[in-house]
């Protein structure tokens, strides 16, 4: 179990770590010499088969941000008050961070207590009362102690190693996330880092990616609580020893991930306004937002119309100016830019993509919408999916679930999964009925075209999608493709007068199973070649001929008469080109135009010397 005390500055938060563990945390030189806590400490303690972690945090203001890195929502808090100040300005503001970040176990420790009488400690358990109510620590138990008399330190210890009995282990079928707070080189090791492990499980060798950027990273070996380990788990402190980047490239506020991550610059999230801020937040307020050990300035933008009053809720949109990897469910802390107060926070809904539509686009509102009040995992996916496309990346790293885990939840729902999106297939269904009746609509007021080109249909489905939309129709035989035109199967174009006068000339001649070649036709016709062979392919383009070369067209039934012969011969094993011509009577020439067309219709297949059946004409 990992411990944070906050408190106040100078309340004893580093002399109660050390009466615990025997560990000074105040490391750096500066922090000796002012006797005041600068940056986060790190102590833990060994009791029987349990560790305790603890995170002695800054108490004055100043270092509110590295306060706030050492806080995470599955810690167990310890709010230090010193008897004889009581509750100052930080202690509320430390509570009010614990709270916003999501904490929802802890103690309340009173230190000092040979400093004052009794009659003070119950006035500072009253100010303490008061304080609490309506936080997470209302009706916790308080401890008073006195490290320098030994007062209450053994009772505190006892009560810490009850909590961590009770502490219940996180489901690990998210991906592993790691909030990097330190990173440092180990002569003969490389560089290690260190934080708190947010989310999923982490083993040796896996392979992590640093973010930012993405950078792969091996891990060499692991600590876990302060001891060597094979994995490490949601909620422990975690050491890594990491191969692949140099210490110049990591820093506090980068996290080890899983999974390559998209780099977001604006979040959905559901904001709380603390009762004591003193001003309505406005739209685009400056503001600095801590997630994690990350610290981004950015600005809050209003999806509802009016200002959000001190105590308010509301879903906001914040857009930060570097780039963050917040996750649905996950905790920000945000603070007034000017004021220096802290404004609120709340959970983050969802990242959203950098100018893809408009601020208050109802799509964009109603994918905000999918993951507010608490919705579970396959309420929020029914929601998206019955809005919009999906994308599957940006579903997965939005929440976080391993791939197993994220099959798991979209199984009932089946989605269609076509170029990286999930598509809710009563939507596809649409999709492809609307083709459909598109297709039927526009030969119906087109009876002299082949078909609807691409370019002709005005439908609700993407581009993205039109081609898998387009093969599916076509593979049930909804929908038929002649030279690049789509109509539906029956469908017969009507020839124009022209094309008829044509077709009336050189269907008796072509009446045959071996019909006169293209320059044999214009000569017996009496047409010139070009324009014979221009009006051929318009007539083969509306299937009244069908054209195996480009020197040589058949009317269709005949056409149709040689398959059957191919088929006869098909039904003894494989056979060859001569075994063809002799069948059909036709030369071998022709025997091969006409076997190579059927090749190119994926109706035979070629082998060498012989051919068989593979498919359907």
């Amino acid at each position: 179990m990992i411990i944070t005390l906050a408190g106040h500055v100078d309340h004893g938060k580093t002399s109660l770590v050390k009466a615990l563990t025997g560990v000074d945390t105040d490391r750096l030189e500066e922090e000796k010499r002012r006797g005041l806590t600068i940056d986060l400490g790190f102590a833990y303690q060994r009791e029987g088969e349990h560790t305790l972690g603890f995170v002695d945090v800054p108490g004055h203001h100043r270092f509110i941000g590295n306060m706030v890195a050492g806080v995470a929502s599955m810690q167990y808090a310890l709010l230090v008050v010193a008897a004889d100040d009581g509750p100052m300005p930080q202690t509320r503001e430390h509570l009010q961070i614990l709270d916003l970040n999501g904490l929802t176990r802890g103690a309340v420790v009173i230190t000092k207590t040979d400093r004052v009488d009794d009659p003070r400690l119950v006035e500072v358990e009253s100010a303490i009362f008061g304080l609490v109510q309506g936080s997470f620590l209302q009706g916790v138990p308080v401890f008073r102690t006195s490290t320098a008399s030994g007062e209450g330190v053994e009772d505190l210890r006892q009560a810490l190693i009850v909590a961590d009995q009770t502490t219940v282990e996180s489901a690990s079928d998210t991906q592993f996330r790691l909030a990097i707070d330190r990173a440092f080189n180990v002569a003969g090791s490389g560089v290690v880092v260190t934080g708190s492990v947010h989310a999923g499980e982490v083993a040796l060798d896996d392979q992590l990616y640093l973010f930012p950027g993405n950078v792969p990273v091996r891990v060499r070996s692991l600590h876990a609580q302060n001891q060597p380990a094979r994995r490490a788990h949601p909620g422990e402190r975690c050491a890594i020893n990491t191969a692949g980047i140099s210490l110049d490239e990591v820093r506090r506020g980068h996290w080890l991930l899983a999974a390559p991550a998209i780099e977001r610059r604006s979040f959905a999230m559901k904001l709380r306004v603390l009762s004591d801020f003193p001003r309505p937040v406005r739209h685009w307020l400056p503001v600095h937002a801590y997630h994690a050990t990350a610290h981004a300035t950015g600005r809050i933008a209003l999806l509802t119309p009016g200002n959000i009053e001190p105590g308010g809720e509301a879903a906001v949109e914040l857009v930060t100016d570097e780039p963050l990897t917040a996750r649905h469910g996950d905790n920000i802390v945000l603070r007034d830019h000017s004021l220096d107060v802290t404004l609120g926070g709340g959970t983050v809904l969802t990242d959203l993509e950098d100018g893809d539509m408009r601020r208050r686009n109802s799509q964009r509102l109603a994918t905000i919408a999918a993951f507010e009040h608490g919705r579970d995992v396959g309420s929020t996916i029914e929601q998206l999916l019955s809005n919009a496309p999906v994308k599957h990346a940006w579903l997965a790293q939005t929440l976080s679930l391993s791939e197993d885990a994220l099959a798991a939840e979209l199984a009932p729902f089946s989605p269609v999964q076509i170029e990286g999106y999930l598509i809710d297939p009563q939507r596809w269904q649409s999709w492809g009925d609307e083709i459909v009746t598109y297709t039927k609509t526009f030969v119906d007021e087109h009876p002299n075209a082949s078909g609807a080109r691409p370019n002709d249909y005005r439908i609700a489905a993407s581009e993205l999608f039109r081609p898998a939309l387009f093969s599916e129709l076509i593979e049930a035989k909804r929908l038929t493709t002649t030279s690049g035109a789509y109509h539906l199967p029956d469908h017969q174009a009507q020839l124009a007068p022209a094309d008829e006068a044509l077709l009336h000339k050189v269907g008796p001649l072509l009446d045959a199973d071996q019909p006169p070649s293209l320059g044999d036709l214009s000569k017996t016709l009496r047409l010139p070649l070009a324009e014979l062979e221009t009006g051929l392919r318009r007539l083969a383009g509306q299937k009244a001929l069908v054209g195996v070369t480009e020197k040589r067209f058949y009317l269709p039934d005949r056409l149709d008469a040689l398959a059957v012969c191919v088929r006869d011969l098909n039904a003894a094993g494989p056979f060859n080109v001569r075994q063809f011509r002799d069948a059909s009577g036709v030369g071998r020439n022709i025997a091969i135009d006409v076997l190579e067309y059927f090749d190119r219709r994926g109706f035979t297949r070629r082998n060498g010397d012989t051919r068989k059946i593979v498919g359907e004409l």
